[in-house]
């Protein structure tokens, strides 16, 4: 009966290491709010260079080292933040970059993916990628974009030269009362 007991639980605790095979988490780390699955970390890896090689694409080391920092802000939104914010969503990326031990082993994992093969983004996805990255960076700067869609004249059907419409309405009226003092 002993050693059929002893079997058992040896074969239990045989099978419970067995199925756990997945890479045991440095001891630095041990603690951590949310530890980044391997899985995640290599869709991280891999829209992160995506989205560094559309926006950034020849992007040097000492060129990164002097961003200014309005320019190392956006870098690290659209690079590293927003990838990883699509992949885990806006709450455990919360909890990441609250908890040093978690933005620590997020950050293990990322050099230790950093070598991942990725597509890169279509022609399409990279403008409008570039476009945000642009418009967010004129933003942090100071500069007042509107999120609103901008329609052009073009677009809105009233194709212009600017003669006798509302964009010289302010011009039409000085003369309107200057002709009414003359008479």
């Amino acid at each position: 009966m002993k050693k059929f007991v002893l079997t058992f639980f040896m074969s239990l605790v045989a099978a419970c290491s067995w199925h756990s095979a997945t890479t045991p988490i440095p001891a630095q780390f041990a603690g951590a709010d949310y530890v980044l699955s391997d899985k995640d970390a290599q869709r991280w890896v891999s829209a992160s260079r995506q989205a560094e090689q559309c926006i950034y694409p020849n992007l040097t080391r000492i060129q990164q080292a002097h961003f200014s920092k309005e320019d190392a802000y956006i870098h690290a939104q659209y690079v590293f933040f927003y990838p990883l914010e699509n992949i885990i969503g806006e709450e455990y990326l919360k909890i990441i970059q609250d908890d040093e031990k978690s933005m620590g082993y997020a950050q293990y994992q990322f050099k230790k993916f950093k070598q991942t093969e990725f597509e890169p983004l279509t022609q399409a996805e990279c403008n409008v990628l570039r476009l945000k990255a642009r418009d967010d960076l004129a933003v942090v700067k100071g500069q007042y974009k509107s999120g609103m869609a901008e329609v052009s004249k073009e677009e809105d059907g009233k194709a212009s030269n600017g003669v006798a419409t509302n964009d010289n309405k302010f011009f039409f009226d000085i003369i309107k009362w200057g002709a009414t003092l003359l008479l």
